[in-house]
């Protein structure tokens, strides 16, 4: 029996993906969140803002890891900040537990580099945090963050959320990061 394909990764900008690209991210992305899998309909390969960067893993034409990756300024206390929000990180539920995810987040690494921005951020689940922790990403414990999350339907609603913040150094450290609270000023990746 033949050996199994080791993925191929690929970094490529939003207005490079055909929609083939775009219905493979999603299929995959409704795999892997299942909770979710409404927002991941047809080509709808986002759930929130639309990424600009995508680090993307497939086996052939399937894609098996993705992270989307976007710059934004955001407000922390009285500070204007540019940062990258990373969201949509997934394994597919087929090959987690093989050390793709890992590979993914060194991955996910370069892409920050290349994006030049002072700090990636992400918001996740407490069931995950370890994971982001052995990849090097800080918790940034006791912030509060608001940020607008879209329905189904569109309709914008604030929500504001006090635990699960990550953050990634990048071209500035922790001892960086300024007091206050979070304010996206819109919707995350």
């Amino acid at each position: 029996m033949p050996a199994a394909e080791s993925p191929t990764f690929s970094t490529t900008r939003e207005g490079e993906l055909t929609l083939d690209d775009h219905e493979a991210i999603a299929a995959m992305l409704a795999r892997a969140f299942p909770s979710y899998d409404h927002w991941y309909a047809g080509a709808r390969s986002w759930a929130g803002m639309q990424p600009e960067l995508r680090v993307v893993a497939r086996e052939g034409d399937v894609v098996v890891a993705h992270a989307g990756l976007r710059r934004q300024f955001v407000t922390v206390g009285d500070a204007d900040l540019l940062v990258t929000a990373v969201g949509m990180v997934a394994v597919s539920p087929t090959v987690q537990g093989t050390g793709l995810g890992g590979e993914l987040l060194r991955r996910v690494d370069a892409a920050l580099t290349t994006l030049d921005s002072g700090f990636g951020v992400l918001e996740t689940g407490d069931d995950v945090q370890g994971f982001y922790r052995r990849g090097g990403w800080l918790p940034l414990d006791g912030l509060t963050a608001h940020y607008t999350a879209f329905s189904g339907d569109g309709a914008g609603v604030l929500v504001t959320q006090d635990h699960g913040w990550l953050l990634r150094e990048g071209t500035r450290t922790l001892a960086d990061w300024p007091q206050g609270e979070l304010h996206w000023n819109g919707q995350m990746v």
